[in-house]
């Protein structure tokens, strides 16, 4: 029976699991969202941290690099003016030139240029050492864009070239060989300039080293140049170097990013979070003039600037610890919880089933005891508890009611002739036509056995008679059409309801029956309830 119910009670237990899955799934939601948030707030300081440290050690390592190319710088400097003076050649020049870059494997090239940009020393290096350059194959740099940036220098100053490629005889250098040129001038007699002393860094190992310090970040690492152009991009080779090529000379960062570049161009270092992401920057050399710690000589910068950038883009994973939106979190969790929200509907959906089933058990039992099993009329107790609170609402409204005492006539001589399950029949088909004749504000009690009691519910005398007579012509409709081994005939006793008392209601109660107990005398005169029976 309680499964049977369940399926008349399916539409229940959807609408009670879809509640409970909103409330536990919305408390859930909810209290996963501040979690992720207090967890992702700890997460970004972290994050922070390491980014700016790593971009923090990134500046102080190439820095620091740059001193030491500037010491270099100095000490060739000091050793040509040395040799100059105590009337050295340029061959012993070139010889001390070549022992140095051996020793030091990391310039490509240490050069003299004198005042019209003729290299008159060159020392190079290769694979198998360094090497002194013909004077042959030496070249005029007269047109090169540092060479005009080294002119301009003035007694002990330093010049630091931007980070590019190599360019030899107007193409570039292949493989590719990203350098660094600093200078310093050669000054003769009245302080005019006479040439320049020159080295070109082969930055690949810095580079290198840049790289394996960049993977320690939670994010793309980028170096960039003066301009905005991406010297190093973790994320994307092919935009390295761009400004080396015409064709490519509208990627940059500065492009791609133009709000996040205002922003860094005018700030030594810092963060910020866009709707891009989130950036940390740092400058290597944060001015262009400076004193170093091994020289008190000045810095030229020839959009020698550079800048490490971390970036955290708002669409990847760690990404979305810096987007304040609760959105991106939500659909994150509902993402990656669906075992969990599956678990929560799993037991939404029995705690709908065990509600449903202890709803349906309470309507059951209020059900059961309230009402008369067989016939499904209210029984003696809640029937008379019906009928005292409408004589109630009756006498406040000014209502006539009447109570229709009735009795089923032969029941027990269906019951000892026919059997109980025909007696059942004959008080169901009884119960039955009442129901179908009377007002929905009508109501029936079984007083017990075969006792009835029908109250009809704002009614005058006539239309409860009317109404009995509409239920009497159906008991005469069924004996007529049906070939049923009974009658059915039923006596009846109808009785105005007085409005002074509970007390009064029995004594109406016991005047209709009365009433109908009279009727009953009458029918009962020649009334035969079981058809055929002088027969058997």
């Amino acid at each position: 029976m309680i499964f049977r119910g369940l399926r008349k009670e399916k539409i229940n237990i959807v609408l009670f699991s879809i509640l409970l899955f909103t409330t536990f799934g919305l408390i859930y939601l909810t209290i996963a969202v501040m979690l992720q948030v207090k967890t992702q707030e700890v997460q970004k300081t972290e994050i922070i941290k390491n980014e700016e440290r790593m971009v923090t050690i990134e500046s102080d390592i190439l820095s620091n690099k740059v001193d030491s190319l500037i010491s270099d710088l100095l000490y060739i400097a000091d050793t040509f003016e040395y040799h100059i003076l105590n009337n050295k050649s340029e061959e012993y020049i070139e010889n001390v030139w070549r022992l140095f870059a051996d020793k030091k494997n990391i310039y490509d090239q240490v050069r003299y240029i004198d005042f019209d940009g003729n290299e008159r020393i060159r020392i190079n290096y290769a694979e198998n050492g360094s090497f002194i350059v013909k004077k042959e194959d030496l070249q005029n740099k007269s047109n090169r864009y540092y060479f005009k940036d080294m002119r301009i220098l003035g007694k002990d100053q330093v010049y630091i070239s931007k980070l590019d490629l190599n360019v030899e005889n107007g193409q570039l250098e292949q493989p590719i060989k990203p350098m660094i040129r600093l200078a310093t001038p050669v000054m003769g007699e009245e302080g005019k300039l006479n040439g320049l002393i020159v080295l070109n860094y082969y930055a690949k190992n810095l580079l290198q080293d840049f790289k394996n310090i960049a993977s320690t970040s939670h994010g793309d690492v980028f170096l960039l140049d003066f301009n905005g152009y991406w010297i190093y991009n973790a994320q994307n080779k092919e935009k390295e170097w761009s400004f080396m090529y015409e064709d490519k000379k509208n990627i940059s960062f500065k492009n791609e990013f133009p709000k996040e570049w205002n922003t860094i161009k005018g700030n030594e270092r810092g963060s910020l979070i866009t709707t891009n992401g989130f950036f940390t920057y740092e400058y290597i050399i944060p001015n262009i003039n400076y004193s170093s710690k091994n020289t008190e000589k000045s810095i030229i910068s020839g959009e020698g600037n550079w800048v490490v950038v971390s970036f955290i883009a708002n669409d990847c994973m760690i990404g979305g610890i810096f987007n304040t939106s609760l959105y991106p979190k939500i659909r994150y969790i509902l993402n990656s919880k669906e075992p969990i929200f599956l678990l929560i509907y799993v037991i939404s959906l029995a705690f709908a089933i065990l509600m449903t089933i202890n709803k349906m058990s309470k309507e059951r039992i209020k059900y059961f005891s309230e009402y008369d099993s067989m016939t499904g009329v209210l029984n003696r107790r809640a029937g008379l508890e019906m009928l005292n609170v409408t004589n109630k609402e009756l006498l406040k409204n000014s209502q006539k009611a009447y109570v229709c005492f009735i009795d089923i006539n032969g029941l027990k001589e269906v019951n000892d002739t026919l059997g109980h399950e025909v007696g059942d029949e004959l008080i169901i088909s009884v119960v039955d036509g009442i129901k179908k004749c009377i007002r929905q504000s009508d109501f029936i009690i079984r007083l017990g056995g075969d006792e009835y009691l029908i109250v009809f519910v704002d009614v005058y005398q006539e239309q409860a008679e009317a109404i009995w007579h509409r239920i009497n012509n159906e008991y005469e409709k069924i004996n007529e059409t049906e070939n049923r081994p009974y009658i059915i005939s039923v006596s009846h006793g109808l009785e105005e309801i007085k409005h002074n008392s509970d007390e009064y209601i029995d004594k109406t109660i016991n005047a209709a029956d009365e009433k109908m107990y009279n009727e009953k005398k009458i029918q009962k005169i020649n009334l035969q309830i079981i058809r055929g029976k002088e027969t058997l």
